[in-house]
């Protein structure tokens, strides 16, 4: 059996290696896989969450899903994350927001025309 920490190579039976000391069985092996997992960001859920809320905020329920998308995106960058899909959801959330409000001054405008001209 091979360390996994200086590779020398140890008997089947050995818990701990002769040359280092670090534990080679099993039990040392999944220790040092559990160790070795890379971290997450803590502002990389709040990226995310803004980049796909920002997407479904120029779809639909715009007035919810863009302010959130706004607020998960500042959320991530003061968590000091500097990936870009914070300020891709953030951008999606404004984008959301103005397209929001020009479909409401639209749907205003044509129901202003629609019964200026006698259709309701």
């Amino acid at each position: 059996m091979f360390c996994p920490k200086c590779g020398s190579q140890n008997s089947d039976s050995t818990v701990f290696c002769a040359y280092c000391g670090a534990r080679i069985d099993d039990i040392g092996r999944k220790e040092q896989a559990v160790s070795q997992q890379p971290q997450k960001h803590p502002g990389e859920s709040s990226a995310t969450s803004s980049l796909v809320c920002g997407i479904i905020g120029l779809f639909i329920l715009w007035i919810v899903f863009s302010i959130i998308a706004i607020v998960q995106g500042n959320k991530a960058k003061k968590l000091g994350f500097t990936g870009g899909t914070a300020t891709a959801g953030t951008i999606l959330g404004w984008i959301g927001i103005v397209l929001g409000i020009i479909s409401v001054i639209y749907t205003m405008i044509l129901f202003v025309a629609m019964d200026a001209g006698g259709w309701l």
